[in-house]
């Protein structure tokens, strides 16, 4: 594959900035072309081809994160602006009782947390387990539920650290105790492989604009039909049970399609899909395995070269297992100040909680790295 026509912003930059804000693909930014400049000379002209572009991101998500037939496959996917939208639907859509308690940890980026905060005012009990550095173990978040727990979520990898949750020993047990489990999956869908299924996962929800390669505005929420059925909907329109535009008229009780649908009360980011499904094609294209190994490929070129510039890569007692790596700067110094130099520089890094944080995707390569390192020995 050619990745330097794949991804153009290799021309001109180094983009370690994905677990932020990604740089679009070519053939994303071609789709979102073909979409403009049909809405521009056709108008709605079209519009009954659109809805098939929703199918197409919710059939190419579900291969990403897992969903196969066991859980709804693609009808288990609904599209959402953002990770927080996604989340917000499970916490307000979950009919909890005082008493009932929620299990995350305390260093959730807030998507993942101010959801089930808003319901401490209904007398939920929200637990928030201490980390390390964004770490933790199984053990520590099975420790903290109990009979009372409802739900337990946690990010899928850490914002700030790059940590990966123990997600296969927390889905087992949440499944045999019947408490639900849920994943922040932002940071981790689209850069590694995901299993909701294998992993006993009830719901997860990303936002396209990082690892997926798409646009901001959006994402995905995945659920299982179970969850599904005992979620209330949003209330809206296009998720109503009938056929789109037969009849407007409202029933005294409503009634909601009980696909991944359910939680699309309205127009969706139609332009926003054109791209994001290209995007997800090419990473499905390029396959799981290869994006796993170019990211640690270029990963590993800086694990070996940031100690010797006075830096402390964040390592988990092992290689890197998702596609962030932080590092402590040395003595004295400020994260923001190479964020800051390495962007006078077009490279594109970000700080994070004390740490700068590199986050390549699988266009970026291991020369880049080795650039990167270049830049900092002179800083």
């Amino acid at each position: 594959m050619d990745f330097l026509a794949e991804f153009p912003s290799k021309k001109s930059s180094i983009q370690f900035n994905h677990a932020a804000i990604c740089p679009l693909p070519a053939r994303a930014a071609a789709a979102l072309a073909v979409y403009a400049g049909n809405l521009s000379s056709r108008g709605g002209l079209d519009w009954r081809d659109w809805p098939a572009k929703a199918d197409e991101v919710r059939g190419l998500a579900a291969r990403l994160v897992g969903s196969d037939e066991r859980v709804g496959g693609a009808a288990s996917i609904s599209i959402v602006p953002n990770t927080t939208w996604g989340l917000d639907i499970v916490a307000q859509g979950l009919d909890l009782s005082p008493g009932d308690s929620i299990v995350t940890t305390a260093s959730e980026f807030p998507a993942n947390l101010t959801p089930w905060v808003a319901l401490e005012k209904n007398g939920v009990v929200v637990r928030r387990v201490p980390t390390r550095d964004g770490a933790f173990t199984a053990e520590d978040i099975i420790a903290a539920c109990d009979g009372t727990t409802r739900l337990a979520s946690v990010s899928l990898v850490a914002f700030h650290t790059g940590f990966r949750a123990p997600v296969e020993a927390l889905g087992a047990h949440c499944r045999s105790r019947g408490i639900l489990f849920g994943l922040d999956g932002i940071q981790g869908v689209g850069a590694q492989r995901v299993d909701v299924s294998g992993w006993n996962v009830d719901f997860l929800s990303a936002d396209g604009h990082k690892w997926m390669l798409g646009p901001e505005g959006c994402g995905i929420l995945f659920t299982t039909p179970e969850l599904r059925a005992r979620l209330a909907p949003p209330p809206g329109w296009t998720n109503l049970e009938r056929a789109h535009g037969a009849d407007y008229r409202v029933p005294s009780k409503p009634v909601y399609r009980s696909d991944g649908v359910r939680f699309e009360p309205g127009a969706l980011p139609t332009p926003a899909l054109y791209a994001l499904a290209a995007s997800l094609a090419l990473l499905l294209e390029i396959g799981l395995p290869e994006i796993e190994v170019r990211i640690a490929r270029t990963l590993g070129v800086l694990v070996e070269g940031l100690p010797r510039l006075g830096f402390e890569p964040v390592l988990f007692g092992g290689p890197p297992r998702s596609g962030i790596l932080a590092a402590r700067p040395p003595a004295g110094k400020d994260a923001r100040y190479f964020q800051k130099r390495l962007a006078d520089e077009n490279v594109v890094v970000s700080a994070r909680e004390d740490f700068l944080r590199f986050s390549p995707h699988v266009g970026n390569d291991e020369g880049e790295a080795e650039r990167v390192l270049g830049l900092l020995k002179k800083l």
